[in-house]
This record gives structure tokens, sequence and C-alpha cells, in this order.
């Protein structure tokens, strides 16, 4: 093999493209802000931040009244990788653009108003392929990550929804009838319990099946432990779903303030990268 890239340079004056290397300071930023990440072995994080870098570089992000970040670019491929990361064909979706603004919205997308309360949103029909996110939104899903809502994983969830063209709360996945039916009846009893108020799945969670899927979705990567022993039927339509075992998954190991810092940079975590 090596002769034949050594007869393409000299014909053609050809080089293979490199892979892409994530930046020292990203990675700590990552082990800083995305716990799946920071619980992951280096293989495993390799794996992950080509991943991450690919989507970054496939997808148009635009800020509205504000700056995008690298930050916010990584926290966004964050949550589309996590949600991949069983599947043996990540490239799921397909997202074009990814629109960031400063603040909750409503429907008309007006900020400040009294109804103003949609933090994240992926469009259908002319519009697919686009997700917006508000950034403060983006930034506590990951930075609280154990109260069960993470607006990057929700709006990816439903664009998981939709590839079959429906957004129905039945991925294609799950729409063969062997799997369908039981998974409908469950949703249906789900969604009952959480409307009388016998559930601790959001209530968001009850507005239909497509909210319910993405409200399962959160729930299952930020509290798995919980999912499984509060509802083990739905926990286990998930795992099968997304090919991931969370409950039994590798927590994140804390970084020691006096440990090197994982930027590379040499100094101590407490004297580089870490915020209290």
């Amino acid at each position: 093999m090596k002769g034949v890239w050594q007869f393409l340079r000299s014909l053609f004056g050809f080089e293979p493209a490199l892979e892409p290397v994530m930046l020292s300071e990203h990675k700590a930023f990552l082990n800083r802000a995305v716990s799946f990440y920071a619980a992951l072995n280096e293989s495993e994080k390799q794996r992950f931040e080509q991943r991450c870098l690919s989507f970054i570089h496939h997808t148009e992000f635009v800020g509205h009244e504000l700056e995008v970040s690298d930050e916010d670019k990584l926290l966004v491929a964050s949550g589309s990788v996590i949600l991949a990361w069983g599947f043996s064909r990540w490239h799921y979706v397909k997202v074009d653009t990814v629109y960031l603004v400063p603040k909750s919205f409503n429907d008309a997308s007006e900020f400040g108003q009294h109804d103003s309360n949609i933090t994240g949103l992926v469009g259908t029909h002319h519009l697919r392929g686009k997700m917006i996110l508000c950034q403060p939104a983006l930034h506590q899903g990951f930075s609280h990550d154990n109260d069960k809502r993470n607006v990057a994983i929700h709006e990816f969830a439903h664009l998981i929804d939709m590839a079959d063209g429906d957004v129905d709360g039945l991925p294609r996945q799950l729409s063969e009838q062997a799997y369908a039916v039981p998974w409908l009846a469950m949703v249906q009893e789900k969604i009952e319990q959480i409307n009388s108020g016998k559930s601790d799945i959001r209530d968001y969670g009850g507005t239909n099946n497509a909210e319910f899927f993405s409200v399962a979705t959160e729930y299952f990567f930020e509290r798995p432990k919980l999912l499984k022993r509060n509802h083990p039927d739905l926990y286990k339509g998930l795992e099968s779903f997304y090919k991931q075992n969370r409950a039994d998954a590798k927590t994140q190991a804390k970084i020691r303030k006096k440990a090197p810092c994982p930027c590379g940079s040499g100094k101590r975590y407490k004297r580089c990268c870490y915020q209290a």
C-alpha cells in the first residue's frame, strides 16, 4: 500500500487527506463540560473527537445577536455524537445549519414575551435540516447533567424521529410491527401517567408521542440508573434502540485539582483549565 501512495504522489502530487486533530484546549473543554466524553477511554475519546470535528466541518453555525464560539459548536456536536454513539453508521441525520439565539423564544420567534419559553426547535418541510437552539440553555443542559434536561439531546432526538419522514415518536427502527405495537401501547400508558401527575417524567413529555420520545431520551442519557429503576420497560426500549446500556456505563471520572491538566499544558489542572 505504501508503494501506491508513493506512486500517486510522484505522478499527481497527490497527498491523502489527514484526519483532523482536536486542539488540546478543546479536549480540555470536553473533559470539563461533557460528562459522557469525560468517562470514555482514550481510544473512545479520539473517536468522539473525530465525530465532533466531522459534524462541525459539515454544519454551518449562525449566531443571532451573538457570536458563535468554539465551545458552542463542540456542545452542539456532542449532542449529535452522544445519541449516535451506538449506531454502526453514525451519520443518522443531516443538519445543514444550526442557529444559536441569546434567549428563549415563542412561536412567533419573539424574545421576552410571556410565552417565550421555547429553547430549541428543528425544522420541517422547507426548514428541514435547520436547528435553532437557545445558547444559554445549550450550556445549561451540559452543566446540569442530571436534571433530565438537555436541549441539544432533545432536538437531536426529534431529528432521529423525523428521519423516516414522520415526526410521530416512532423512529424507523421502532416502526416494525413487532416493536411498534408494544412501544406505542407503553408510550400511551406513560403519557397518561404524566398527565395525571403520577410520573417523574417531566410534564412536557405528555404533550404527544414525539415530545415523549425526546423527553424520554433526555432522561435516558442524563439519569439512566433512575430511569431503569422507575421505568424498566421504557429503559429497555431505549437501550435497544440507541444500542447503549447507559445504566451500566462508566461515570465521569472527576479530575483532581492537583493532577496534570488534560489540555496538555504541563500545568496542574487547578492552575490551568479548572473552573470552580
